[in-house]
C-alpha cells in the first residue's frame, strides 16, 4: 500500500503505483514480501517462485530475477540501489540508470551467511560471497541502510550487532553495537546515519531516544560515542497520550535515510519524526503492527509516467 505523505502539488496519487502483482489469467495476487525501497525503485521477493522483482513505480518497469541456486528455499533479505557513478548524478531520478540488487542469506545450519550481487549492466548475478564468521540474521522486513558505499542490517532482534556489506570490497563483516545501559538494552532500535557518512544507532526507551555515532580514528580503531539524547515528550505533533501515564505501544518502525527522520509507532498511529526540528507528522493509522518503507522519487519534465501522467511537472512521493 502506497500512502502519499507530501502536500500538493508534490503528492502523487496511490493509483499511479501499480506494481502489477495481479495475475490476469487467474485473477489472483502474487505472494510477495517487500524487501527494500531506494533510489526510486522497489524490491520484492516472490515467495512462490524463488524470484525477486525490481519495480519502478514511476515508469511502470518491472524485472523478475531468478535468485541464485544457493538462495532457493532459503530465507534472505536484500537491497536495491542505483549503480550510476556519474559525478553529476542525483539519486532519485534514477529511472534510466543501471542498478544493483544485493541479497544476503543464512546458509545451512551453521549461520554463516552468503551474499550475491546482481548487476543490470551485465544482466547476471556475481559470485557467491561467503562470510568468515557465524551470526544470525534478523528477518522482520526491516530494510537495510545505505551509508557511503556500504549497506547495513540489524543482525537480531535482541542484540545490537550490525551486518555490513562493503559494496566496493564485496565483503561481509560484523560490527558490534554500542554499549547500552540496562535502561535501553531492551528498547526499540534501528540503524541510522550519523555525521560525516558514519553509521549511528538509535534506541527508544520511552520517554528518551538515545542516538549513538560510530567513530573510527587514524589507527582504524572504532568506538561508539553517545551523540544525542532526545526527550520524546518535547516532540511537536505526537499525541498527548504519549506524554501521560497511559501505556501505549511505542516503537521505532524504520528510518528514512534520505531525510534523517524516524518512523515511530504510537498506539495505532504511525508518525514521521524529524530529529533536527523535533517535529512530527501523522502518516496513517493501523489496527495491527506493520513495517514501513520510504519510497522517494522525482522525475524531470518529459519523463513517461505510468498511469497516464504526462510528466510536465516535477513530483515527489514517499
Amino acid at each position: 500500500v502506497f500512502t502519499p505523505i507530501m502536500d500538493r502539488p508534490d503528492r502523487i496519487p496511490p493509483s499511479r503505483f501499480d506494481l502489477h502483482l495481479l495475475d490476469i489469467d487467474s485473477h489472483t495476487m502474487w505472494m510477495v514480501e517487500l524487501l527494500d525501497c531506494r533510489h526510486g525503485r522497489v524490491l520484492l521477493m516472490d515467495t512462490l517462485w524463488d524470484e525477486v522483482i525490481m519495480c519502478e513505480p514511476i515508469t511502470g518497469e518491472q524485472r523478475r530475477l531468478t535468485v541464485p541456486p544457493e538462495f532457493v528455499r532459503n530465507r534472505f533479505t536484500g537491497a536495491v540501489l542505483c549503480a550510476a557513478i556519474d559525478h553529476d548524478h542525483v539519486h532519485g531520478s534514477c529511472h534510466s540508470s543501471p542498478f544493483n540488487v544485493v541479497l544476503i542469506s543464512a546458509l545451512g545450519g551453521n549461520n554463516q551467511p552468503i551474499a550475491c550481487v546482481y548487476s543490470s549492466e551485465t544482466g547476471e548475478w556475481g559470485d557467491i560471497i561467503p562470510s568468515s564468521v557465524s551470526f544470525e540474521l534478523f528477518y522482520d522486513h526491516t530494510p537495510g541502510l545505505l551509508v557511503g558505499n556500504a549497506l547495513y542490517w540489524l543482525l537480531d532482534s535482541i542484540g545490537h550487532d550490525i551486518l555490513k556489506f562493503d559494496l566496493d570490497k564485496q565483503s561481509l563483516a560484523v560490527i558490534r553495537g554500542p554499549p547500552l545501559t540496562n535502561d535501553f538494552r531492551h528498547g526499540s532500535h534501528c540503524i541510522i546515519q550519523a555525521g560525516d557518512c558514519a553509521i549511528g544507532f538509535a534506541i527508544l526507551s520511552y520517554p528518551h531516544l538515545q542516538m549513538w555515532q560510530r567513530n573510527i580514528n587514524f589507527h582504524g580503531v572504532a568506538t561508539w560515542v553517545l551523540w544525542k539524547t532526545i526527550d520524546m515528550r518535547m516532540i511537536i505533533g505526537l499525541p498527548k497520550q504519549i506524554q501521560g501515564k497511559r501505556t501505549l505501544m511505542r516503537r521505532i518502525l524504520g528510518y528514512l535515510e534520505d531525510s534523517d527522520e524516524i518512523l515511530l509507532s504510537v498506539g495505532r498511529g504511525a508518525y514521521k519524526v524529524q530529529l533536527k526540528s523535533k517535529k512530527s507528522k501523522k502518516l496513517c493509522e493501523n489496527s495491527y503492527l506493520t513495517r514501513y518503507h520510504s519510497f522517494n522519487s522525482f522525475y524531470p519534465p518529459g519523463t513517461f509516467i505510468a498511469g497516464g501522467c504526462d510528466g510536465n511537472d516535477a513530483c515527489y512521493t514517499r
